[in-house]
């Protein structure tokens, strides 16, 4: 039975990291790996700053810090300056070892004040950086997996990550359907070289903080200034479909998949009005109409999504709890949208199609050949939502963002 390490969790308050990590190892039932030895990694992010990769100079130029040395030598990294000055500082050492050293290696260190911090080892893509040197190939597997976990909000949010690195390796998981980006570079140079490139599916299934979600501040830039498969050189068969060995002229990469998060409030919205689902009169009862409606904030229109089984997901109302539903689970088109008690029923069940440019035909598990629509592509504000066979117009396509 082949284990991953699940669930790193940070505590942050406003942005700051304000207590360490812990993990469990479980085996992962949920995955199809890929690679005769070797499981990708599922992780959280929820790194929300970079110290350092925002100034001309790289990670080496950090008083205190070099990478000739072992993180765990004076010379290394050391007490009292540098990122051991600094919650920004401390922070990023965080992520920084996590990625480096296994799960069973910590480092511990002491801030101006004398305050020792111990730093959990993880994921482990450069375990001889403990005691000695990290080379280019060191700093490179280090900058990747540091990258691949930024989230400019802070927000913890799970990841599926591939990667040449026998720490991470390939595979593919049906809990994460959607390949967010690739992560590359070298952020141990002068100066620092932070880069990303676009996944297949960047922006399907968005989540907060993350690639396609209008990231502000994020340390990293897109050099391809689009898909990394038109830039990047994939991972050998049989792992051609899970990631990239190559990109710009780096030699390991991180790729990510993702998928939407159920502790995140989304709102689904219309392609041809903007408009946004809304259950009408701000209901809790069942059977009230799932309408259209400029977004406001309300909470009758901020939607918890939640992944059932590969390729379907429950839509749950922030304000009355009930899930999204067609109406007796009818085949009819013309069916209204309503907002029932979730009772299992596949009218409750919903799946994308990618339509292009983030959009979505969203459709009942009970009939997958229809759409959700606005009938005759309406524009008026409280217009309900009903069940329709599948045509392609503007009025059948929608797309799932964070509600912020």
């Amino acid at each position: 039975m082949r284990t991953v390490l699940r669930d790193w969790r940070v505590l942050l308050v406003g942005g700051a990291l304000l207590a360490g990590c812990s993990a469990a190892e479980t085996t992962d039932e949920g995955s199809e790996l890929g690679g005769a030895e070797q499981a990708a990694f599922n992780s959280v992010n929820g790194f929300n700053s970079v110290n350092g990769l925002n100034s001309v100079n790289g990670f080496n130029s950090v008083n205190g810090f070099n990478s000739v040395n072992g993180l765990n030598s004076v010379n290394g990294l050391a007490d009292g300056v540098g990122f051991m000055s600094s919650t920004a500082g401390r922070s990023t050492l965080t992520y920084l070892v996590r990625c480096a050293l296994p799960s069973n290696r910590s480092i511990t260190k002491k801030d101006q004040n004398g305050v020792s911090y111990t730093f959990q080892g993880q994921i482990g893509v450069a375990p001889t950086w403990e005691t000695g040197a990290c080379d280019s190939q060191c700093q490179e597997h280090v900058s990747a997996c540091l990258l691949a976990h930024v989230n400019t909000t802070g927000k913890n949010i799970n990841l599926y990550l591939d990667g040449d690195s026998p720490a991470i390796g390939w595979g593919h998981s049906t809990d994460f359907p959607y390949q967010e980006g690739s992560f590359f570079g070298n952020v141990f140079q002068s100066p620092p070289k932070a880069y990303f490139c676009n996944g297949k599916d960047f922006d399907q299934g968005v989540v907060p903080g993350r690639l396609g979600a209008g990231q502000v501040g994020a340390p990293y830039t897109n050099p391809t200034s689009g898909y990394c498969a038109n830039a990047c050189t994939k991972a050998d068969i049989p792992n051609n479909n899970d990631g990239y060995k190559a990109c710009q002229g780096f030699n390991h990469v991180v790729t990510v998949w993702r998928n939407f998060d159920p502790n995140t409030d989304y709102k689904v919205c219309a392609r041809h009005s903007g408009q946004c689902l809304d259950v009408q009169n701000v209901s809790t009862a069942d059977g009230a109409y799932v309408t259209q409606y400029p977004f406001y904030g309300g909470a009758n229109q901020k939607w918890r999504i939640t992944q059932v089984s590969p390729g379907k997901y429950t839509f749950k109302n922030v304000n009355s709890g009930k899930l999204l539903d067609v109406y007796g689970g009818s085949q009819s088109n013309g069916t209204k949208a309503v907002q029932w008690t979730a009772n299992g029923g596949t009218n409750q069940q919903w799946s994308f199609t990618p339509t292009g440019d983030g959009y979505y035909k969203f459709s009942a598990a009970s009939r997958p050949s229809s759409t959700l629509e606005l009938s005759n592509g309406t524009t008026a504000s409280g217009s309900v939502v009903q069940q329709w066979d599948w045509t392609g117009t503007a009025w059948q396509q929608w797309n799932i963002t964070p509600a912020n």
